[in-house]
C-alpha cells in the first residue's frame, strides 16, 4: 500500500470530523448571537474556531497546510514585532480578525442541503452555451465551489473539459464573485474596508460582471466558432435558480430595512434558516432534522481548507495593521484614489499569477491601506475584481486546482484561455474605477 493511499485512508477515517462539525456550528451560532446581543463571547468563539482548525489540520492537503502555516507565522511575527514597539493589539483581536468570515463559511455550507440541480432541454449551439454560462453564474452565486463540480461533471467529456466548458466554469464562477454576498469575498471586503456601501458599488460591480459574461460569449464566437455550433451544455432549470434569486432578494430587502445589521450577519443567518426551512417543507421535520444532523457531523468538516485559510489570513491582516499602527510600515501615499485602486487591482492579479493566494493579498492590501483609505468604494471594486480575475486566471487558485485535478485541464490551457481575457477585464476595471471617481463615488 502506497503512502498516498494510507494517507487517504486515514483521512477518510479521521475521528475528528464529527467533533469538528459540532465545534464549528457552535462557533457559528454563538458568533451570530454575539453580533445582535453583545455577550462578550468573542474570546470563546475565537478559541472554538482555532480548535476546529487544529482538529482538521491533519486532513488538509500538504500545499494547503504550508500556505496556511506561512500566513499564520507571518502574522504572528508581525504582531510580535509590533508588540516590541508598544502595540496594544490583544490576542482575541489578533486571532479573531476573520472570525465573522469563518462564521459565514460555516453558514453558507447549509445552502447545498436544499439545492436542486436539474437541466432544461436545449438544442446544441450558441443558445445552449449562453444559457449554461448564465445558469452556472447564478447557481455558483450561492453554491460556491460545489457548483463547479456539479456543473462540470455534467459538461465534461472523456478527456475532461473543452475550451468552451472551461469558459463556462471559470467565467461563470469568477464573475459571480463581483456581486454575490454568498461567496465570502464581498463580506470580507465589507468587514475589512469600513465605509463601503453596497448601494454605491453594486451598480458598477454588476455592470463589470455583465461585461465579463458578454466578453466571454463574444470570445466563444470568435475563438471557438466550430465547437460553439455543436455545444450541448447544461442549461439549468428555473427551479435550480429559484433559491439564488430568493436568497439575494431577501439580503437586499433586509439590508435596506435593517441597515444597522452587518451584511455578513444577514447572509449567515439566511444561509441557515432558508435551506433548513425549505428542507422541512419538502421532507418534513423528522427527515429534515436527520439531514441537518448529517450535515453538521459530516459535511461541515469539509470546509476545513477555506476556514483555516481565512483564519490564518486574518492573523496576517491583524499583524500588518498592528505594525502600521506603531509606525513600522510607511506608505508612499497618504490617501487612496482611482490611481491607487487601479494599481492595487493590477498587483492582486499579477501577484496571484505568481502563486500568492488572492485572499492573502486582499488581507495584506486592506491591512496596509486601512488608515489611508479615503475612497472605500473604489478600493472595494479593486479588491473584488482583482480576486475574481485571480480565481479564474491563476493556476494556483482553488478554482483552477479543481479544473486541473477533476477535469484534467493543464496550466498552459488555463493561461492561454484566461490571460487575454484577464488583461481586457483589468482595463475594463480600471476604466470603471476612474469613471466612479469622476461621478463622485468615493
Amino acid at each position: 500500500m502506497s503512502i498516498n493511499s494510507i494517507s487517504a485512508n486515514l483521512s477518510n477515517r479521521w475521528p475528528g470530523a464529527r467533533v469538528a462539525g459540532l465545534i464549528v456550528i457552535t462557533m457559528c451560532l454563538l458568533t451570530l448571537l454575539n453580533i445582535v446581543v453583545p455577550l462578550g463571547l468573542t474570546g470563546a468563539t475565537t478559541l472554538l474556531a482555532w480548535l476546529y482548525v487544529a482538529i482538521e489540520s491533519p486532513r488538509l492537503k500538504p500545499k494547503q497546510r504550508k500556505q496556511i502555516l506561512i500566513l499564520f507565522t507571518a502574522g504572528v511575527a508581525a504582531a510580535i514585532l509590533a508588540w516590541s514597539q508598544g502595540s496594544t493589539i490583544t490576542l482575541p483581536a489578533l486571532f479573531g480578525e476573520h472570525l465573522k468570515l469563518a462564521m459565514l463559511l460555516t453558514a453558507i455550507s447549509f445552502i447545498g442541503m436544499a439545492s436542486q440541480i436539474g437541466c432544461d432541454v436545449s438544442k446544441p449551439g450558441s443558445r445552449s452555451f449562453i444559457t449554461t454560462l448564465l445558469g452556472m453564474h447564478l447557481f455558483s452565486s450561492v453554491a460556491n465551489f460545489s457548483s463547479v463540480i456539479v456543473v462540470g461533471d455534467q459538461i465534461k467529456n472523456d478527456k475532461g473539459i473543452d475550451q468552451l466548458s472551461q469558459l463556462v466554469l471559470s467565467r461563470g464562477f469568477g464573475m459571480a464573485v463581483l456581486w454575490s454576498p454568498f461567496l465570502s469575498l464581498l463580506p470580507l471586503v465589507l468587514e475589512q474596508v469600513p465605509g463601503v456601501e453596497l448601494s454605491q458599488i453594486y451598480p458598477f460591480s454588476i455592470a463589470i460582471a455583465a461585461t465579463g459574461l458578454f466578453l466571454s460569449t463574444l470570445e466563444a464566437r470568435l475563438r471557438a466558432t466550430t465547437a460553439l455550433q455543436s455545444y450541448a451544455g447544461y442549461p439549468l432549470k428555473r427551479e435550480t435558480l429559484a433559491m439564488p434569486f430568493a436568497l439575494i432578494g431577501m439580503i437586499l430587502l433586509l439590508s435596506w430595512q435593517q441597515p444597522q445589521l452587518p451584511t455578513v450577519f444577514l447572509v449567515s443567518l439566511l444561509s441557515i434558516i432558508v435551506p433548513v426551512g425549505l428542507l422541512t417543507l419538502r421532507t418534513g421535520i423528522a427527515r429534515s432534522a436527520e439531514k441537518v444532523s448529517q450535515h453538521i457531523t459530516g459535511k461541515l468538516s469539509e470546509s476545513r481548507a477555506e476556514i483555516s485559510l481565512f483564519m490564518a489570513a486574518g492573523v496576517l491582516a491583524a499583524g500588518v495593521k498592528a505594525c502600521i499602527g506603531v509606525g513600522l510600515i510607511s506608505l508612499p501615499f497618504t490617501e487612496t484614489n482611482a490611481g491607487v485602486a487601479s494599481l492595487v487591482l493590477m498587483m492582486i492579479v499579477g501577484l496571484a499569477y505568481l502563486g500568492i493566494h488572492q485572499l492573502a493579498l486582499v488581507a495584506i492590501f486592506a491591512g496596509l491601506l486601512a488608515d489611508i483609505t479615503t475612497t472605500p468604494n473604489l478600493m472595494a471594486i479593486s479588491y473584488i475584481l482583482g480576486t475574481a480575475l485571480a480565481m479564474s486566471g491563476s493556476t494556483f487558485s482553488g478554482l483552477n486546482f479543481i479544473m486541473k485535478s477533476r477535469f484534467h485541464a493543464t496550466d498552459s490551457e488555463i493561461i492561454r484561455n484566461q490571460l487575454p481575457y484577464n488583461l481586457v477585464m483589468i482595463a475594463v476595471g480600471c476604466g470603471v474605477i476612474f469613471l466612479m471617481q469622476a461621478l463622485g463615488v468615493r
